[in-house]
């Protein structure tokens, strides 16, 4: 009887290790609405998307309501016309950082709106993103010129050349606006909008 239980007791141990691991946060939590919701997309991308081992640096933006576009017909030209709105959702992107920003003379430790000003580093990779309520730190300044993030500065407003790349792919991360731990990942290189989200069960 004895041998019998154990290989159930050791499979049952080792469920509970891959849980534990998988839930593992890389960051601290926050009680902040879009942050949580940040914080939530950065730990699933370092750990669950292939799109976390081909750059070093990425830029987090979010999407407070989501519109869908296709592409109509109107008086004889083609337009992208909004045809859904999804209320109950709120987006993250997670887009690798091609570009260097734009670092200008007014962009100095205590200014808002000037440079990314939140950023957290997870398995040695930066993760950066805009908080206009959040002045830029000593600490994030000197974060964003160690990974090289920045151009040199622009004293002339003569803007370096920039790379658009429309084939890079962007990891999207859905979430049920009702209830944060509800979330799809999606990966595409079409912007949020532009293609149908994942389905969602958020309820009312």
């Amino acid at each position: 009887m004895n041998d019998m239980r154990r290989p159930i007791i050791l499979l049952l141990l080792w469920l509970l290790l891959v849980n534990c691991y998988s839930q593992e946060k890389y960051i601290p939590q926050s009680t902040n609405f879009a942050e949580f919701a940040i914080y939530e997309a950065i730990t699933d991308f370092a750990d669950n998307c292939r799109l976390f081992k081909q750059d070093s640096i990425f830029y987090i933006t979010t999407l407070d309501t989501l519109k869908h576009y296709t592409l109509q017909r109107n008086q004889g030209t083609l337009e992208w016309i909004c045809d859904s709105i999804y209320a109950n959702l709120f987006v993250i992107n997670i887009i690798p950082s091609i570009n260097k920003l734009f670092y200008f003379p007014d962009a100095v430790v205590g200014s808002k709106g000037k440079l990314p000003s939140r950023y957290v580093i997870v398995k040695g990779k930066l993760f950066y993103w805009d908080d206009d309520d959040y002045p830029l730190t000593e600490e994030t300044l000197s974060v964003l010129k160690k990974y090289d993030a920045l151009t040199d500065m622009i004293h002339d407003r003569v803007l370096p050349e920039t790379v658009i790349s429309d084939s890079k792919e962007i990891a999207f991360y859905y979430f049920c606006r009702n209830n944060l731990l509800k979330h799809k990942r999606a990966v595409s290189s079409k912007s949020a909008g532009y293609y149908r989200p994942p389905k969602l069960k958020c309820g009312n």
